[in-house]
């Protein structure tokens, strides 16, 4: 007897904000062509084909996305059973259910399992992805939801994590979740075993779905209802009403069923995942070839030693340019202002001390700050590990040259 496939439900309706002003509105990162022409999108699409393990694909994504939706199943060749093309984003828990119910509402297999993931996130090694799937299928709890974490390997801020039972199966019980934390008790997590980050993958029976969400939250349930019984379930474009999808509540699938599902499980994920959600993942990603990650060619924007430490220039256009900067411990840039750019930090590691006009401030991993063009500012690092900083400049000029010297420790009066 053969085995049950997943039906893969793939989200790509994401604005992917965070790497902004790469990623747009009208572009998002699950559709740039990060490697060579193949965006994170294609990626997923190639990854799911694999017919021993999975059924022809869900998407889920917004109706402004179709032409890009569209290229990318011309380019991969691969054959879906349904687009939903939301009128507006109502975050993940929408679009995890609605697919699930229509298939249900559609007489479907009432025994059907699906796995629920992002579009936008990087997984290298799909053998491994494969042999995770694996595990869950052979160990498949029907009566429960399945997540797979990754193992930390850094004390990361952008994650939530998830802390499990100790258990020689390949599933493990989740005991407790952990919404993402700051550094020091992302620190304090990297040191606890039975800890993984949580990759947004979730594996489970439909009918259970259903019934779980019924009980548990039946206003969303209703309205869910509400949408199924006014489309035709059998095209493959599925426009939902956009007055009844209005209605729904703006809530991820985390927040309002896995946090509170009685019953979860988790596989562990060993792939080389990232989510790619921030400028330092991607700039981390960029610095080993093997990935193969074509942001910008080699040696084409090289490292500038500055006394202070150096940057990195991510990307250019002629309205923006982002940068990495490194500061070493006990080290400060310029007090210094800019005529033709305003400039968003963004910091990735270690505590900056930011002046911003009569203000000073301590920023910590996580946070940012917007310095509007004319407006005095400085960026010191008075600790003893390594500032990083994504900056992103916005403007009509990004020249060195456009840098205002105020003081200097380092005696500089121009812009070298």
């Amino acid at each position: 007897m053969s085995l049950i496939k997943f039906r893969p439900i793939i989200l790509a309706g994401g604005s992917g904000k965070r790497l902004w002003p790469l990623s747009t509105k009208e572009k998002p990162k699950q559709f740039l062509e990060l490697f060579g022409d193949l965006s994170l999108f294609d990626l997923t699409l190639q990854r799911i084909n694999n017919r021993n393990l999975f059924s022809e694909p869900i998407i889920v994504t917004s109706k402004s996305y179709l032409p890009l939706v569209e290229q990318s199943l011309a380019r991969t060749g691969i054959e879906v059973e349904k687009i939903y093309l939301e009128p507006e984003s109502k975050n993940t828990y929408a679009a995890l259910a609605l697919p699930v119910l229509v298939s249900l509402e559609q007489n479907k297999s009432k025994s059907e399992r699906y796995i629920t993931m992002p579009s936008d996130h990087y997984i290298p090694f799909n053998k491994s992805f494969y042999e995770s799937c694996s595990v869950i299928r052979d160990q498949f709890r029907k009566d429960a939801l399945t997540l797979m974490g990754i193992l930390p390997d850094k004390a990361s801020t952008e994650y939530g994590y998830i802390s499990y039972k100790s258990s020689y199966d390949g599933l493990k019980q989740v005991d407790s979740f952990i919404e993402k934390p700051n550094l020091e008790r992302a620190k304090l997590l990297l040191k606890q075993p039975n800890t993984l980050w949580n990759a947004g993958i979730f594996c489970f029976e439909g009918s259970w779905l259903k019934k779980e969400i019924k009980i548990n939250n039946p206003k969303v349930y209703s309205r869910l209802n509400e949408i199924v019984s006014k489309e035709n379930l059998n095209e493959t474009y599925f426009y939902p009403d956009p007055e009844e999808f209005s209605k729904l509540e703006d809530l991820s699938f985390d927040k309002g069923f896995v946090e509170f599902n009685k019953n979860n499980y988790v596989a562990t994920l060993a792939a080389g995942w990232t989510d790619l959600g921030s400028w330092h993942t991607l700039s981390n990603l960029q610095k080993k070839p093997e990935h193969g990650l074509t942001l910008y060619s080699e040696g084409l924007y090289p490292r500038t030693e500055k006394p202070w430490g150096f940057f990195e220039v991510l990307l250019e256009s002629e309205t923006s340019k982002v940068k990495i900067l490194s500061i070493n411990p006990e080290q400060k840039l310029s007090m210094q202002m800019h005529e033709h750019r305003s400039e968003t930090w963004y910091i990735t590691q270690g505590v900056a001390t930011i002046t911003k006009s009569d203000e000073v401030v301590e920023l910590y991993p996580g946070e940012s700050i917007i310095i509007q063009r004319k407006e005095k500012h400085r960026i010191e690092n008075l600790h003893d590990e390594v500032l990083e900083i994504i900056e992103i400049q916005t403007g009509s000029y990004f020249g060195e040259d456009d840098i205002i010297r105020f003081d200097d420790m380092y005696g500089r009066k121009d812009f070298h």
